[in-house]
């Protein structure tokens, strides 16, 4: 049986960088050769690069193209399979790859997540990039979600495309920190898909949150035990929960406006949904799950 390889639960207890109006080497212009490695990783993000090198001819899951879409270089991140490991996810988290710790610090509320990407998603398999603003609370020493932006990749389109996804907020805290995630495969991880990215960015100032915006999604109960429910006065298209380290745990498909969903699975802790209405309206919510 194939051993499907998903990235853990990272820490996320301290900021890794001074605050700053874009993503980290979010052009993937910056490339480092790590120690003893024949390969290189993007500076900053966190691959599974060193564990794909251990299987020859496996392939890596991140890699270097040229030329980019806004520069001299890109990222292709590929889910990967090997008989002495089964399937690798695809999946690169901004962080430090010394000590594990994904995100960095920001102290903005940005109104547009921007960037470039090409892809192409295997059946029955589902991709994404997405950035979760988070503040940290000392009484429960977790970090909260305070909104997010999440670009779902589903079947495939090539040459560059823009990414320009709206962020959704759930309360009108500053946060502290951010963190980015490139994932070509989700909870079902499928050989081959990948995805391309390059001049990824955060622009704009939020002007806040309209209160009537809180009527047109609704997700209970928090906290969840086996199902969450999520109920809506518009269509939906699909919804999305992304655990607090920026790892994609979940997709589904919906037709019609409301959804139960089983995290039954999922580690307690706190989660991000995102929501796409029929109209194209993205909504981010938060719940806890015990």
């Amino acid at each position: 049986m194939k051993t499907r390889l998903l990235l853990s639960s990272l820490a996320v207890a301290a900021v890794l960088a001074p605050a700053c109006a874009q993503i980290p080497n979010g052009s993937f212009e910056n490339w480092t050769t790590p120690t003893g490695a024949t390969y290189e990783d993007p500076v900053g993000w966190i691959t599974f690069n060193g564990l794909a090198a251990l299987f020859p001819g496996m392939g890596l899951s991140c890699e270097k193209g040229t030329p980019g879409a806004v520069g001299s270089y890109y990222a292709t991140v590929t889910t990967r399979e090997s008989t002495g490991i089964g399937v690798l996810q695809g999946i690169v988290t901004l962080g430090d790859i010394t000590t594990g710790r994904t995100g960095f610090a920001y102290t903005s509320r940005p109104a547009t997540f921007t960037g470039q990407w090409q892809y192409n998603i295997q059946p029955n398999d589902s991709g994404m990039v997405a950035v979760i603003l988070t503040k940290w609370n000392a009484v429960t020493q977790e970090g909260e979600v305070v909104g997010g932006a999440v670009a779902p990749a589903l079947g495939s389109i090539a040459g560059w495309q823009p990414i320009n996804v709206p962020f959704e907020y759930e309360s009108s805290t500053t946060p502290d920190s951010a963190f980015v995630v490139v994932a070509a495969s989700m909870n079902a991880p499928v050989t081959g898909s990948f995805i391309k990215v390059d001049g990824l960015a955060m622009s704009g100032i939020s002007t806040g949150i309209a209160e009537q915006e809180a009527a047109l999604l609704q997700v209970f109960p928090s906290p969840a035990t086996d199902r969450l429910n999520l109920r809506s006065g518009t269509a939906m298209n699909w919804a999305s929960i992304i655990d607090i380290t920026g790892r994609p745990v979940l997709y589904k498909a919906v037709e019609g406006t409301g959804i139960d969903l089983n995290v039954s699975g999922l580690k307690p802790g706190r989660y991000m949904v995102q929501v796409e209405l029929a109209g194209g309206k993205r909504m981010v919510r938060s719940f806890v799950k015990e």
